[in-house]
């Protein structure tokens, strides 16, 4: 078990100590639900929320979703052993079941199963899960790096009972089946891609060791959203939590080297806490036109932390901005999560072709 897993089991046991999340009520989702759906276009939305979470897959959370690309696929790739079988059967499972195969399996939130381990995803192993597009591989990664009864865990996914408040707001509002990694590989590239479109650009090779941070703060340089957001005379704000400044955090600002030296960029990437000050900007109508929000780390949905944390932290993002009618009527928000978390997804990502310019990765031999 990697340190950063350790330390975060620690978090989310002392907080769940006094927590009944289960028995809270969803005002947001409600007031959300309650609201007058109205006509418009693109251009009427005047602020977007982005909301970055932690670690899951699209066929681990929402592959039993009616009419998405989920377990229902029609046009599910076949796996290239000539068996005729699905890539939803992943070979190499060592154990006794279906013909050395494995099928996805339901993790019953109410059995214990919403709490799990913390699967690899790094770079290497994320990389032949996928194959080269054959997406054949997650289970016999998996298995040769966390054992037989560990690795299985890739396979794993919930259903509506388990994610109640987040099919409901599928049922609501839009889900995107589209969904995959901006880099197969852990959380770091793939927050610098949430917040530069990029995650190398003559930079320093990144590296995320057991899930924990590396690279020190300031160590990067490349030009990011919010400074283009701010160039055009766009506002932003980021609203995050003390915790993800830590080598546990998320929020991947602190490591330009630019946000340590211009107050203006430091103000709004570290000075605005969540909740308060984003429940604050809600309610008098000061939201900036573009935020990001990173919620507190136990409530990330990474593993070993619960669904159910994040799903009330969503919640939250929604009783502030409904909270203000007029402010909601205009604003878009918008729901990911960083990477797939070592979980099984059986669409294969789009990726540019060997050779491409400007996709060079340094990287150890898969």
């Amino acid at each position: 078990m990697s340190e950063r897993v350790s330390r975060r089991e620690l978090l989310i046991r002392g907080a769940a100590a006094g927590a009944g999340l289960a028995a809270l009520g969803a005002p947001g989702l409600r007031a959300a639900l309650a609201a007058a759906p109205r006509a418009g276009r693109l251009s009427d939305i005047e602020h977007f929320v982005i909301f970055i979470q932690e670690n899951r897959s699209f066929d681990h959370y929402f592959g039993t979703y009616r009419g998405v690309r989920g377990f229902g696929d029609p046009h599910v790739q076949k796996l290239r052993d000539g068996s005729g079988r699905t890539v939803f059967a992943q070979p190499d499972y060592p154990a006794k079941g279906y013909g050395g195969h494995l099928l996805p399996f339901h993790l019953d939130s109410n059995m214990h199963g919403e709490c799990t381990h913390d699967l690899t995803h790094d770079w290497g192993p994320q990389h032949r899960a996928w194959h080269g597009g054959a997406m054949d591989r997650f289970v016999r990664e998996h298995v040769r790096a966390e054992g037989v009864q560990d690795g299985a865990l890739t396979m794993a996914y919930y259903k509506r009972s388990d994610l109640s408040y987040y099919y409901a707001l599928a049922d609501a509002f839009t889900i995107c089946d589209a969904y995959h990694c901006s880099v197969l590989g852990p959380t770091d590239p793939n927050q610098l891609y949430l917040v530069s479109g990029m995650r190398k650009h003559g930079g320093p090779l990144l590296e995320t060791l057991g899930s924990t941070r590396t690279q020190s703060f300031g160590s990067l340089s490349w030009t990011t959203m919010p400074e283009q957001l701010r160039a055009r005379g766009v506002s932003w704000k980021v609203y995050t939590t003390s915790d993800n400044f830590s080598p546990l955090g998320d929020t991947p600002l602190p490591l330009f080297k630019q946000y340590q030296s211009d107050p203006g960029l430091a103000a709004a990437a570290f000075g605005n806490q969540f909740p308060q000050q984003f429940q604050a900007d809600c309610a008098t109508g000061s939201l900036p036109q573009v935020s990001w929000i990173w919620g507190p780390v136990t409530q990330s949905e990474h593993p070993p932390a619960p669904t159910e944390w994040g799903e009330y932290t969503t919640d939250q993002i929604l009783t502030a901005l409904t909270g203000n009618p007029a402010l909601w009527a205009k604003t878009a928000l918008l729901v990911t999560w960083d990477e797939n978390g070592g979980f099984f997804d059986h669409v294969r990502p789009p990726t540019p072709p060997p050779g491409t310019a400007g996709e060079y990765v340094t990287a150890r031999p898969l």
